[in-house]
């Protein structure tokens, strides 16, 4: 009898963590869809709700961050680009996006210290390489 209930107890408590996960995905989801639909109040409470259940789903910060950028939010963009760097140092995207914040702010150096990081691990993103060199070159002349 004890075997009995102990499996059907492992079986309960895996269909209750797969309906977790189902509902935390379902959240990242709804974020992208109201993100779709430029209601970014809604996808930044999706977003921040799925980070609450999935600290590590670096695509929900990256998303919070580009939100932060449509508000104008420099200081909150810059935290959710370092929190998805410090998840993967390689994401193309997020390192894209903090060197035009670092090219916008006038910090130069951290672009060009990026922009190194960024050449070496681009791939789906690399047509925008030489464009980066070409703002970093032509804003610190000036």
């Amino acid at each position: 009898m004890k075997k009995y209930f102990k499996y059907f107890l492992s079986i309960f408590l895996c269909s209750l963590a797969l309906k977790s996960y189902a509902a935390n995905n379902d959240y990242f989801n709804q974020g992208i869809k109201f993100f779709n639909q430029n209601d970014y109040k809604e996808a930044k409470y999706y977003f921040e709700k799925d980070i609450v259940f999935n600290t590590k789903n670096e695509k929900s910060y990256l998303h919070l961050s580009k939100i932060s950028a449509i508000n104008k939010d420099n200081n909150q963009q810059k935290n959710y680009l370092d929190t998805v760097l410090v998840l993967n140092p390689k994401n193309e995207e997020a390192l894209y996006l903090k060197i035009l914040l670092n090219i916008e702010e006038g910090d130069f150096k951290k672009a060009q210290e990026s922009n190194l990081v960024f050449s070496k691990v681009c791939k789906e993103l690399c047509s925008k390489k030489n464009d980066l060199s070409k703002m970093i070159i032509i804003d610190k002349k000036q």
